[in-house]
This record gives structure tokens, C-alpha cells and sequence, in this order.
């Protein structure tokens, strides 16, 4: 072989061990897609939902003094719709509800919203006499979160925040009687409980 063409082939395997060199070092610079960038992500634990009583009145119907009536039940309590922040980043109320909107049944009601707190009118058949407790309430749900967002570049996640979150998505009325035995878990036996 010729010096000419063996240098040649020396200078042609030198520029492909260049080209194989680069490949590596510019595909291990860039880091990976993990996340939608600036999305918004939240995890929940500890989430519960029972009834609360709002509004409730303890009454005597007499022997002779049953039928349908309608009688006023008692302001005592609020159910509001938000979060507090425990620590890290902070993440906007509706955003927070939104997000433990999707792990109930029933739609929560909006951030900022809450339960009267004035008497209200509950019409009941009281067919027995004796005593009984109208009522009204909702089914609270609670939970707490850890939110954090996808960074601009969708590479990582951060401003991590933490908080606890409360709303409420039914609303029931009635009147239970304090002799009568409601069904485990149910708003009537939630009335019994507190007011009979």
C-alpha cells in the first residue's frame, strides 16, 4: 500500500471516530420528556365524606296532632367549599376542588360557595306521634392533596405544594324520629345522633 493511500485511510477512520464520538455526547445532553409542560397534577389521600347537619329542630307532635306540616329547622352549622394550605407552592381554591371533584361521586360544589345560615322550612308527613328532629344537611367530602406542576421544558416536576381540601355535593331534608332506628351511615341517623 502507497504512503498516499494510507493516509488516506488514516484520515477517513479519524473522521468517522469523530462522527461516532458526537452521537453519544449531544443525545446524553438533553434530558427527557416527562410531563406535560406547566401541567398541573394532584394526589389524594385521606379523603372521606359523611352527612352534616346544617339545620335542625327537635318537636313533639301530640297524639292527635299528626299529618303533613311544614316546620322550621334551626341554623347550626356551615359547610364551605375551599382548601387551606398546609405548606410549599399555592395552588388556587377552584383548582384544588376541581381536582378532588374527579375522585367523588356526585358533583362538589364550587370553591367559595356555602351552606345557609338561616332557618329553614322542612315539610314532613309526621304519621305517629312523638318526637321527632327536622332537618336539613349535606354530604361533606374532605381530603388532602400534594399538587405540583410540570416545569416549561416538560422535563421535571416542581413548586410542590400541600394543603386540605372540604366541599359538599348533596343536600337532604326530613325529619327522622327519635324512637326509629335509620339506616348505618345515612343523614337521618346523623340527625338522631345530634339532636334527639
Amino acid at each position: 500500500m502507497s504512503k498516499k493511500l494510507v493516509s488516506v485511510v488514516a484520515a477517513t477512520g479519524l473522521a468517522a471516530a469523530s462522527v461516532v464520538l458526537l452521537g453519544p455526547v449531544t443525545s446524553a445532553s438533553a434530558a427527557p420528556i416527562v410531563c406535560e409542560p406547566r401541567y398541573k397534577s394532584a394526589t389524594w389521600t385521606d379523603q372521606s365524606s359523611g352527612w352534616v347537619v346544617t339545620h335542625a329542630k327537635q318537636i313533639n307532635i301530640p297524639t292527635h296532632g299528626t299529618g303533613s306540616y311544614t316546620k322550621s329547622a334551626t341554623y347550626r352549622k356551615t359547610v364551605t367549599s375551599g382548601r387551606e394550605v398546609t405548606a410549599g407552592g399555592s395552588y388556587s381554591a377552584s383548582w384544588v376542588i376541581s381536582s378532588m371533584d374527579a375522585h367523588v361521586s356526585g358533583t362538589l360544589s364550587r370553591a367559595g360557595e356555602k351552606t345557609k345560615e338561616r332557618s329553614e322550612s322542612v315539610t314532613f308527613n309526621f304519621n305517629r306521634p312523638g318526637t321527632y328532629v327536622v332537618f336539613s344537611g349535606v354530604k361533606k367530602a374532605s381530603g388532602y392533596y400534594k399538587a405540583k406542576t410540570c416545569n416549561s421544558r416538560g422535563t421535571g416536576w416542581g413548586n410542590v405544594g400541600y394543603g386540605k381540601a372540604h366541599s359538599w355535593n348533596i343536600q337532604a331534608e326530613g325529619a327522622v324520629k327519635c324512637s326509629e332506628r335509620p339506616a348505618r351511615g345515612s343523614v337521618k341517623l346523623a340527625a338522631k345522633r345530634a339532636y334527639c
